[in-house]
């Protein structure tokens, strides 16, 4: 059961909190308003867009590799080739 504790010498949490209120709010009228600074980023963000961008088209060409190496059953260097590119769109416009 909790006690009161008014008569007691030991500040309590809410009287505490109280005291500490009544410090910033005598101070907080005296100081100026502070500007926001900002910080500087490690890694800006077109460098982390460009990041992202060669990922993916790392990501597109070793798929790409793969899937013509086990599916199609040829060599997976030769879908670096335009000759490869050009059979298979024309492979898509004829279907």
């Amino acid at each position: 059961m909790v006690q009161d504790q008014a008569g007691t010498e030991q500040p309590t949490r809410e009287r505490s909190k109280r005291h500490q209120q009544g410090k910033d709010a005598g101070t907080s009228e005296k100081k100026t308003p502070r500007l926001r600074q900002y910080t500087t980023r490690r890694v800006p963000i077109l460098v982390r867009l460009l990041i992202v961008l060669v990922l993916v088209i790392v990501a597109l060409v070793v798929g790409a590799m793969v899937g013509y190496a086990t599916f199609g059953g040829g060599e997976a260097m030769d879908v670096l080739k335009l000759d490869t590119w050009t059979r298979i769109t024309d492979f898509w416009m004829k279907s």
